[in-house]
C-alpha cells in the first residue's frame, strides 16, 4: 500500500484509483487529473467527487443501502452485499475505497444485530438461546485459513476470471437456496398442523417419556443431566465464547504480520511506508508466505486440542443420551464435515468478497440445523468476519488515511438503522408467522443483485478501460517488485 495520493481539483479531490488514466476512463462522478503522491511526482489518476457530495443517485443509493442491509441481515448477509452493485457499478467507487465503506457498515450493522439475536430464543425448545455454539465452535476454527486463502488469490487475479468465478458461484448455488427455502416451508407447515412434529430438527430432546421417568437414571446421571441442560441454557456459554474469541485473537494477530501490494503489515510499516530495516518482511517476500504457513500449523494445533477437549465433552453427553443428534465432534467423519464447511465459508467469504452468511446458512441446514438457528449461528460466526475485515479497514486508514471520520460515521449510522428498523422488524414478523424459510428467499434476491452488478460491474470497466483491463492486473508481485 502507498501513501494517498492528492488531486489537484478542489472539487474532484479524492484519489479513485485509474493511475495513468486517459480523458473518459473513470466513468461517471470522475475526471482524469494530474495526481501527486507522497515523494511529489506528478502522474494521472481518477479523482472523484467526495463521498459524501450531495447529488440525486448518491442520495437515492446511500438510501437504499439502508433496507438492502437490514433485510438482508435476517440471512446473515451484511455490508459487502452493496459492495458490487451500488458501490461500484453504479457510484463507481475504486475497490478500495468500496471495501472500506462497506467495513463501516458491516461492524456497525452486525453489532447490533448481535444484540438481537443474543436476546432471542430457539424457537423449538424456548429456553435456549437461538446460536448452536457447538457447530460455531468448528466454523469459527476454520474460517480464518479459508479466508486468508481465499483473498490472498482474489487479489492477484484479473478482474475478468475473478467476476467469472464470483458469477458461477452465485449461479451454482441459487438453485440450492431455492431448494431449502421449499423444503424449509414444507417442515414449518408440518410444524403448524402437529406441533409434535419436529423430525428435522437436529435440536430433538429425548422423549417426554425418558424426561419423566426419573427411574432411568441414577442420582448422578440426573445430576450430570441438570448441569447439562443449564449449560445449554446459558444465554452467553463461557466456555465456547472464550475458545472463539481466543482462536480468532491469535490468527488475526498472525494474519497481520503478513504484508500485500494493498496492505503492508502494521507491525513493520505502521506508517504505510517500505522501510529498508524490514524490507525483507514487505510485500511478495518469503516472509509473507512462512507466515501462511505458520498460522495454519498454529491454526491445526488449536483445532486439534478443541477437538479433544469438545469430543470429550459430547462423549459425557452420551452417558445420558443428552440431544443425541447434537453431536459434530463425534464420530471424527461428521467434525471433518464441519471444519470444511468452515473451511469453505471462509475462502468464500474472502474470494468473493460477500456470501459467508449464505454459505454457512446452506451448510449449516445440512447439518440438521433448522432455519432460524442456521441463520442465528451463521450470524454469530459473520460476526467475526466483520472484526477481521473491519480489523483490516483500521490498519489500512491509519496507513492510506482514505475515510476522514465523518465519513466513517455515516456509514456507521446507515448499519446501525439498517438493524434497528429493517432487521428488528423482520426478526419480530419471522417470530410471529413461523415463516423462516423466507431467509432462503432473501439470500436468493440478493445473490441475483449481485449477479447482475458484477456483470454491469464489467461491462463499466470494459467501456471505460477497454477489455485489457478485464485481462490485466496490475498489482501483482512482478510489477511490485519492479516499481519498488
Amino acid at each position: 500500500m502507498n501513501l494517498p495520493l492528492s488531486c489537484s481539483d478542489p472539487q474532484f479531490n479524492l484519489f479513485n484509483g485509474g493511475l495513468g488514466c486517459s480523458l473518459n476512463e473513470c466513468g461517471q462522478y470522475n475526471k482524469c487529473l494530474t495526481v501527486l503522491n507522497e515523494k511529489f511526482i506528478e502522474t494521472t489518476g481518477c479523482c472523484r467527487i467526495k463521498i459524501l457530495e450531495p447529488n440525486f443517485m448518491t442520495i437515492f443509493i446511500y438510501i437504499l443501502i439502508v433496507p438492502v442491509i437490514g433485510i438482508a441481515s435476517l440471512g446473515a448477509l451484511g455490508g459487502g452485499i452493496v459492495k458490487r452493485p451500488f458501490l461500484q457499478a453504479i457510484l463507481n467507487f475504486d475497490a478500495s475505497l468500496a471495501g472500506d465503506i462497506t467495513a463501516c457498515l458491516m461492524i456497525s450493522a452486525q453489532i447490533v444485530n448481535m444484540v438481537f439475536i443474543f436476546l432471542q430464543n430457539h424457537p423449538d425448545v424456548p429456553e435456549r438461546p437461538v446460536i448452536n455454539y457447538d457447530i460455531a465452535i468448528i466454523y469459527t476454527l476454520a474460517i480464518p485459513i479459508g479466508l486468508c486463502l481465499g483473498s490472498d488469490l482474489s487479489n492477484f487475479l484479473p478482474l475478468l476470471p475473478l467476476l467469472s468465478f464470483q458469477i458461477l458461484f452465485y449461479l451454482a448455488i441459487s438453485p440450492i437456496l431455492i431448494y431449502y427455502g421449499r423444503r424449509q416451508n414444507e417442515l414449518e407447515d408440518i410444524k403448524n398442523e402437529n406441533s409434535n412434529m419436529i423430525k428435522e430438527s437436529a435440536l430433538l430432546t429425548i422423549s417426554q417419556q425418558q424426561l419423566q421417568n426419573q427411574n432411568e437414571y441414577t442420582d448422578s446421571q440426573a445430576k450430570l443431566y441438570k448441569q447439562l441442560y443449564a449449560e445449554q441454557c446459558q444465554r452467553f456459554p463461557l466456555v465456547p465464547i472464550l475458545i472463539t474469541l481466543g482462536n480468532f485473537s491469535i490468527n488475526e494477530l498472525l494474519l497481520l504480520l503478513k504484508s500485500s501490494p494493498y496492505q503492508y503489515s502494521p507491525y513493520f510499516f505502521p506508517d504505510g511506508v517500505l522501510d529498508d530495516n524490514y524490507k525483507d518482511k514487505g510485500p511478495c517476500e518469503p516472509w509473507n508466505f512462512y507466515m501462511v504457513l505458520l498460522l495454519t500449523v498454529v491454526n491445526f494445533l488449536i483445532t486439534g486440542s478443541v477437538y479433544f477437549f469438545m469430543r470429550k465433552r459430547e462423549l459425557l453427553k452420551n452417558t445420558v443420551n443428552f440431544y443425541p443428534r447434537e453431536r459434530y465432534f463425534t464420530p471424527i467423519r461428521r467434525f471433518f464435515l464441519v471444519y470444511v464447511a468452515g473451511f469453505l465459508t471462509g475462502f468464500v467469504a474472502g474470494f468473493v468478497g460477500m456470501a459467508a452468511g449464505l454459505t454457512m446458512v446452506v451448510t449449516m441446514v445440512q447439518f440438521k440445523l433448522i432455519a432460524a438457528v442456521a441463520g442465528a449461528t451463521a450470524n454469530y460466526c459473520y460476526f467475526l468476519i466483520c472484526i477481521q475485515v473491519f480489523t483490516n479497514f483500521l490498519v489500512g486508514e491509519s496507513q492510506s488515511k482514505s475515510l476522514v471520520v465523518g465519513e466513517q460515521f455515516f456509514f456507521y449510522a446507515l448499519g446501525v438503522l439498517a438493524v434497528l428498523t429493517f432487521t428488528n422488524f423482520g426478526y419480530k414478523l419471522l417470530q410471529k408467522s413461523n415463516i423462516g424459510h423466507i431467509i432462503f428467499y432473501i439470500d436468493f434476491g440478493i445473490v441475483v443483485l449481485n449477479i447482475i452488478g458484477n456483470i454491469a460491474w464489467g461491462i463499466e470497466n470494459a467501456y471505460w478501460d477497454g477489455f485489457r483491463s478485464l485481462e490485466q492486473q496490475l498489482s501483482t508481485c512482478g510489477n511490485f517488485v519492479q516499481d519498488n
